[in-house]
């Protein structure tokens, strides 16, 4: 076997990154998985996913993990409404007709982890590990992370998402802005702090649209409500235009109710009279300076 004796780390503990570490397992690898957050309850895991029958169900299969992928799935999570900023509603899964089979099952990503990261020993992720850099040592890489700490590997994968620290290191190719800005939180008990956005979503998703400006709104299995909030403004206008302010506003989402389950109020124009109500924002996120 080609990793027969060496080290391979993952940098990041997502979905992808502990799938892949759950399938070199299998083949007798040496896999270690170094993940930034401190614990695995260290933050709110965000929206459903939707697993294709080619891709993420036919790693879970080879995984042996599929029967626990459907203990744990939400059927009906991928219902979809299509609306106007007026609440038009111009498509409805929910509606007879309307239904489809379930070819992309949904499963919310903090059970998805759980089940990925029960199948692997405890020592094999390395929580606290926040990448910061990485170098070459004899044939492998030395690893250096925030916290002071370093690992040695013969092979390093960077699993570390859409912002990965480790890409500099492949390519100098950056990414580009796209020019839309997306903005993500999360409701807790959603149906006592926004009952009539409970009401909309029916235990699906919702994705309005209006001026050039979008929020996709997306049921939990926790009684949650995920939100992502669209808008195209230019690329650095988080740290010139918004301000953060403690409390609720009085023109909050209609229906949404303030308490200790939610944090901050963020007032970002994305209709008229919309606010946002979003979770603390986890260390190494893009925040406004």
């Amino acid at each position: 076997m080609l990793l027969k004796n060496k080290k391979t780390a993952i940098i990041g503990g997502g979905p992808g990154g502990l799938t892949l570490a759950n399938l070199l397992q299998q083949k007798g690898a040496d896999v270690r998985v170094y993940e930034r957050d401190e614990n695995k309850h260290a933050r709110v895991q965000g929206a459903t996913l939707d697993l294709h029958e080619e891709s993420g169900l036919e790693a879970l299969k080879r995984a042996g993990l599929l029967e626990a992928f459907y203990e744990n799935y939400r059927p009906g999570a991928g219902k979809m409404r299509l609306i106007t900023k007026n609440l038009e509603i111009k498509f409805d899964d929910h509606q007879e007709g309307n239904q489809r089979e379930d070819l992309r099952p949904e499963i919310d990503r903090g059970p998805l982890r759980k089940i990925l990261l029960n199948r692997l020993p405890e020592e094999t992720v390395v929580w606290d590990s926040h990448f910061l850099s990485l170098e070459p040592e004899n044939e492998g890489w030395r690893i250096r992370f925030k916290n002071g700490t370093s690992a040695y590997a013969d092979l390093v994968i960077a699993a570390d998402g859409a912002n990965s620290k480790i890409r500099s290191t492949i390519t100098d190719i950056n990414p580009i802005y796209s020019g839309i800005t997306i903005v993500e939180g999360n409701i807790y008990n959603a149906a006592v702090n926004a009952p009539k956005l409970y009401e909309i979503l029916k235990g699906g998703k919702v994705f309005a649209f209006g001026d050039d400006q979008s929020i996709i709104l997306s049921a939990k299995g926790d009684g949650s409500m995920s939100f992502y909030t669209g808008c195209k403004v230019p690329e650095l206008i988080f740290q010139t235009k918004l301000q953060f302010i403690s409390g609720f506003s009085r023109n909050l989402l209609p229906g949404i109710r303030s308490g200790r389950n939610c944090s901050k109020a963020m007032n970002c124009g994305l209709f008229r009279g919309l606010s946002i109500i979003f979770h603390p924002i986890n260390p190494g996120t893009l925040i406004p300076t």
